[in-house]
């Protein structure tokens, strides 16, 4: 962190990249290592190719941290984007994932990757379903936290679960995860009758576990409750009775030795307290 600062004019790109990678992979949330991408980024970021771009900005969504910069650095990303959003659709997408992580929403971008010309590339190349994935996604936080925005929205035949069953990598770190202990007192607390595990809610996030709770406190057995009313209310105060998300969250759901949560966690639960859960961190 102290020597970055000072040498980083002389690195490449490749070099500032695997930097980025290694900050993101190992969730360093040190803003001298961040803020020197940062301005790594807002000095040579036109000369770069998208690919490399996403790569240095992942940081700092992995991170959920907006650089000193960053009035200055979304903007000049955003001018990028705009010229070159055709050129690398999935660079392009993932860059967007990381600004709105941030809670930054570049509407000029947006107008390019919900455009049909757009979409039309995205539906001819060989990673068709995880941009439209992504872009699924980006729309339903345009509708949760970009109101104002009123430009075009991905067309409903191109949506898709960003996520349709419990990552990869949560399953590999299951040994290691609290989930195990928790499911089990809930199984002896409860019954499995009124818990679900691995519950995958629109727009396709992963939840730890799904409970439905009443005003008095009772847990109640999910089969006992109709479908329709499993969908959390618009109003959850008025509401007879709350779903509940249990989020059991581990280690690696936040940064190294902090508390606060990693970007992609971070949006979850902000999307998810927006569409009427009730969300209980364990």
């Amino acid at each position: 962190a102290e020597w970055l600062p000072r040498k980083a004019e002389n690195l490449t790109p490749y070099t500032m990249a695997l930097i980025a990678k290694y900050v993101a992979r190992h969730r360093l949330r040190e803003p001298r290592l961040l803020d020197t991408i940062a301005n790594f980024l807002l000095k040579r970021g036109e000369q770069l190719d998208s690919k490399v771009i996403q790569k240095l900005v992942f940081p700092f969504s992995r991170m959920n941290y907006r650089p000193s910069n960053h009035g200055e650095l979304f903007p000049k990303l955003e001018a990028i984007l705009e010229q070159k959003a055709g050129s690398s659709p999935l660079a392009t997408v993932n860059i967007l994932m990381s600004m709105f992580q941030l809670s930054h929403f570049p509407q000029s971008v947006l107008h390019q990757v919900f455009s049909p010309a757009f979409i039309t590339n995205v539906m001819s190349s060989p990673y068709a379903l995880i941009v439209r994935r992504y872009l699924s996604l980006l729309d339903a936080a345009v509708e949760l936290e970009f109101r104002d925005y009123s430009g075009p929205r991905l067309d409903p035949r191109y949506r898709v679960l960003m996520f349709e069953h419990a990552l990869t990598a949560d399953e590999a770190n299951r040994k290691y995860s609290y989930k195990g202990l928790v499911a089990e007192a809930l199984r002896q607390l409860v019954g499995e009758e009124c818990y679900r595990q691995d519950e995958v809610l629109p727009p396709g996030y992963c939840t730890d576990f799904l409970l439905w709770i009443n005003r008095s406190g009772t847990v109640l057995p999910l089969s006992r409750i109709p479908a329709a009313s499993k969908a959390p209310s618009s109003h959850p105060p008025t509401s007879p009775a709350a779903v509940v998300v249990l989020s059991v969250n581990d280690k690696w759901h936040y940064c190294q030795n902090s508390d606060i949560l990693v970007g992609s966690r971070a949006m979850r639960d902000r999307h998810l307290r927006l569409l009427g859960y009730c969300l209980v961190q364990v």
